[in-house]
């Protein structure tokens, strides 16, 4: 007998968690029987229980479809309603189909399309939709976000802490790097089996991290509302399902994500077919040095819309900001499927060199408290708000409010310090050269033995070892060369560790340039 399919063509393009093609409805003129059939990745819910995924299941009046079924709400996320108007009942052979100039419909979303054209699949990227089969009329109704008219509410917290996947709260949730979608630690495990690639963005990922803030913030959800917990039969299953290893949660160096692994120069296609698992390659990184990179670039560029401002500019090969950039290292090709390292500030990829610079050598693309790499000496950093994210430690620029809140936030004492240093005509950076003088001299003992006026570190471990030697400098300034309101202050008994010294009217009373002397062990 002949089949008539029902379409109805429903597009919602914010939605990512329901097919291109999600499912198709079609009836059998001579027998009446109506059957979905499911071309879905996540399959569909019929009746709240029956999941029909890549197969065709036989409708009965009153058959309510979800093509996304969030577990406890089912209510909660209806957002829009088609009618079909017209008399069309499934259970009668031959009964007619209404005709598509009589549909009316009305959403509450503001994005939202709906049309029932003839000749075209049931494609959709609804949220979620609910398709009732019930005579004498047929509708379409949605659950992605809230039903206005009936007041409902959805639960943002919820919805946040929900795994895109399974659709449910998150267990042991696994955060990926470098685009940062988090899903359930079993839900993941299942998905790396068969693709490289985010679930979300289809980025590849480089590295896989435990994501303990969101995993206590689900504990403390779930504390106020018990009712969410899934079942210990189910978190049975998720453990064993979770195939991700301690090894892969902490790699080791050498197969860490900056050294061969990964790259932020996303350098493929993006596919808007959902189901779309078949890439099992891993990305291979290319900087600026290696073999081929030009010629890669001159098709990106291609590729690109013409910019109004000149030719399209290739990232990383702007102009260096650093002023002791070598020519070695602009001459220098890698190999073929080279070692690289990510840049922390800039996060584009460069040669690793190490090698090249073993003890007592120390490495021009890694900070030596850190241990991060980054590229500003080795080339020139080209993120454009970078001032020199590595440098040698007595030529970082750590700018002129460097000295703001030195002392552990006592505003008081860093103004002692700069009116002192601006009565001698100083400036921030003769104190560095004269501090790191005393430190070769053995006057000052830093903390971190290792660290010399030639040490390369970054900002963040400069500005620390700067706080300690400007301690140690105003330290060491004679009481003579201080105003008397500063002297003749007494010691706090909790000196430098004191932790009310941020307040304006404790610093002024009490010096805090001084060691501990109460409750000291």
């Amino acid at each position: 007998g002949g089949v008539l399919r029902l379409y109805c063509d429903l597009s919602f393009p914010a939605n990512k968690l329901v097919s291109g093609n999600h499912c198709r409805i079609t009836q059998d003129q001579n027998s009446g029987q109506v059957w979905l059939e499911d071309m879905s990745t996540n399959g569909t819910v019929i009746n709240m229980s029956k999941v029909v995924k890549k197969q065709t299941h036989l409708l009965q009046n009153g058959d309510v479809i979800h093509f996304v079924y969030r577990k406890n709400e089912p209510e909660q996320s209806k957002f829009s309603h088609l009618k079909l108007t017209g008399s069309f009942d499934i259970s009668e052979p031959g009964s007619p189909l209404p005709e598509p100039a009589a549909a009316s419909a009305s959403s509450a979303g503001p994005s939202t399309s709906a049309a029932v054209p003839t000749g075209r699949g049931c494609g959709s990227s609804h949220s979620d939709c609910a398709v009732s089969a019930a005579a004498p009329q047929v509708s379409l109704r949605g659950a992605a976000g809230k039903d206005k008219t009936e007041g409902a509410t959805t639960d943002k917290m919820e919805e946040s802490l929900a795994c895109i996947v399974c659709q449910d709260l998150l267990h042991d949730c696994v955060s990926l790097q470098p685009c940062m979608h988090t899903f359930c630690a079993a839900c993941y495990s299942g998905w790396m089996e068969r693709s490289s690639l985010c679930p979300t963005c289809r980025c590849p990922v480089e590295r896989i991290r435990k994501n303990h803030i969101l995993n206590n913030l689900v504990e403390a959800y779930l504390l106020q509302h018990p009712e969410k917990c899934r079942s210990e039969e189910e978190l049975r299953s998720m453990d064993a399902r979770n195939k991700i290893t301690q090894d892969m949660l902490q790699p080791k160096v050498e197969r860490s994500f900056s050294d061969e692994e990964g790259s932020s120069d996303y350098l493929f296609e993006l596919s808007d077919n959902d189901s779309d698992i078949s890439d099992m390659s891993q990305p291979y990184m290319m900087c600026r040095q290696c073999p081929g990179y030009h010629e890669l670039s001159s098709v990106l560029s291609i590729c690109e819309p013409a910019q109004p401002e000149g030719p399209a500019k290739v990232p990383g090969d702007g102009a260096s900001t650093s002023s002791d950039t070598s020519t070695a290292a602009q001459e220098f090709r890698c190999a073929p499927q080279g070692s690289h390292l990510i840049c922390s500030c800039c996060l584009q990829p460069m040669p690793d060199r190490r090698y090249e610079h073993l003890p007592p050598q120390v490495s021009p693309q890694h900070c030596l408290v850190c241990q991060k790499a980054y590229c500003h000496v080795y080339w020139g950093c080209p993120r454009i708000d970078c001032h020199g994210c590595l440098a040698p430690f007595s030529e970082l620029n750590l700018n002129d409010k460097c000295l703001d809140g030195v002392f552990n936030g006592n505003q008081y004492e860093s103004e002692v310090l700069q009116n002192y240093l601006t009565s001698r005509g100083m400036s921030w950076r003769h104190m560095l050269q004269e501090a790191l003088q005393a430190v070769q001299q053995g006057l000052y003992q830093l903390s971190d033995y290792r660290i010399t006026g030639s040490s390369f570190l970054c900002y963040c471990c400069g500005l620390r070892t700067f706080r300690e030697l400007a301690y140690k400098y105003r330290e060491h300034i004679p009481p003579s060369d201080l105003p008397d309101s500063v002297t003749a202050r007494p010691n706090c008994y909790w000196g430098r560790n004191c932790r009310t010294q941020v307040k304006a009217h404790h610093a002024l009373k009490f010096n805090h340039v001084c060691e501990q002397t109460r409750f000291k062990n």
